[in-house]
């Protein structure tokens, strides 16, 4: 009969020193607790790599004008010696207003009389970030130019496969281009207030003539475009130009009938590898077609703006789009309602104009057999809109009229990303 016993007393320094340091590496690459892998780091020189490793893998370093000289002394000191810059996978680059700052950062930061960092300055200094792969740029007024694109290429080109722009206005269409040509591992593309200056109107009245000299687009395997119509319709006009990208995931704002025209006309070119479509600005589903993505699984909208104000068609923004999916493979469908404040008057009736009888209408179609769950995300309405599903929804699905069980509908208060935008 075999004995098994835990040893209580640590293993003599003769018998630690055969063990390979790569078994020690394989080891801590299964620690998911932050302090111990902090205790890790501090044991001995051979575990600080593979503790910080894996203590900065999927984390973000948020560099500002109020950490930014603190950074340049760590991005100093690793010219000489082993610093966590080496590590870092995430980093997002705060360019900074004295009213987006302390939004995004700490409300105590003192913002009087403060200037935003220069990228053109002191990108150029941050060297050493071998590990980075997604790379975030915010608040940018025109006011960078060559050396920062340099910058991007020299320093962060090798490995950055993800990029956002999150709050930027370039001087020209030329200067975006040249960021993504700077980055040519880019496989995710996320833009988030991006705003082209110098003749943009004149570049959308003859697309033909103009971006005959641009270059292609990266192979992007997600594609997130949450900007103005203006800027939308010259990016998905660029595209269709060069022809299709392998597209995933593809998060779009549809603003009206020319906007989705040009976004539908990218869904027929590339359509057939879309897996998730998400849509940030439920203005108006007119001339959008998912006909085209034969693949996805997962359908996110929102917001759907529910009040006397809303935009013309958001009572039936949700069974129009539905009424465009012809693939089987729809396994998720995500709506993020907004409607009047808690307590108002006039939710109910709100709720009520929601098209529900097209809603089951759409559901009842074959070719939504394999969806699974239909979630609907609210502010501070949950109850409100549970009752409205009690009255519009799971009666037809007790009498078998709905294929569904009752469970696949839910509930969910609103997550701080989908309250942000980024869902």
């Amino acid at each position: 009969m075999t004995s098994y016993f835990r040893s209580t007393t640590p293993l003599s320094e003769e018998l630690t020193d055969l063990i390979p340091h790569e078994i020690h590496e394989y080891i801590i690459s299964f620690l998911d607790h932050t302090p111990t892998l902090k205790s890790c780091s501090l044991t001995c020189r051979a575990w600080l790599q593979p503790s910080w490793k894996h203590l900065l893998a999927g984390r973000t370093l948020v560099v500002h004008r109020e950490n930014i000289e603190d950074l340049l002394e760590i991005v100093k000191r690793d010219l000489h010696s082993l610093t966590i810059i080496r590590f870092v996978e995430g980093l997002y680059v705060e360019q900074g207003g004295s009213l987006r700052l302390p939004f995004l950062l700490s409300p105590w930061i003192e913002t009087e009389n403060q200037q935003a960092f220069q990228f053109d300055d002191y990108l150029p200094l941050l060297v050493g970030f071998k590990s980075v792969k997604r790379l975030r740029l915010g608040w940018v007024r025109g006011d960078t130019g060559s050396p920062t694109v340099l910058s991007l290429q020299n320093n962060f080109g090798a490995g950055v496969t993800s990029l956002e722009l999150n709050s930027v206005i370039l001087c020209s269409p030329l200067q975006f281009f040249e960021i993504l040509h700077a980055l040519p591992q880019l496989t995710s593309l996320m833009l988030v207030g991006l705003k082209l200056d110098s003749g943009r109107q004149d570049d959308e009245e003859a697309p033909g003539t103009t971006l005959v000299h641009t270059p292609k687009p990266p192979q992007l395997q997600e594609f997130y475009c949450n900007i103005s119509k203006e800027v939308a319709e010259f990016i998905f006009s660029w595209i269709l130009f060069h022809g299709s990208i392998p597209t995933r995931t593809l998060a779009v704002g549809l603003f009206n009938s020319s906007t989705n025209s040009k976004i539908s006309r990218f869904l027929s070119e590339s359509g057939s590898t879309i897996e998730t479509v998400k849509i940030w600005d439920a203005y108006a589903a007119t001339d959008f077609d998912l006909t085209p993505c034969t693949k996805i699984r997962t359908l996110k909208m929102g917001w759907i703006h529910l009040s006397s104000s809303s935009p013309p068609g958001s009572e039936t923004f949700v069974t129009d789009v539905l009424r465009t999916v012809t693939s089987t493979c729809l396994e998720e469908v995500l709506v993020v309602l907004q409607i009047l404040v808690s307590n108002s008057p006039g939710v109910e009736s709100d709720l009520d104009a929601f098209d529900w009888r097209g809603l089951v209408s759409v559901l009842q179609q074959p070719r939504f057999k394999n969806l699974r769950k239909i979630c609907f995300s609210v502010s501070s309405h949950t109850v409100v809109v549970n009752q409205a599903l009690m009255k519009h929804i799971k009666p037809m699905v007790s009498s078998g009229k709905l294929p569904f069980t009752r469970d696949a509908f839910h509930v969910v208060s609103w997550t701080r990303a989908e309250y942000g935008g980024y869902w």
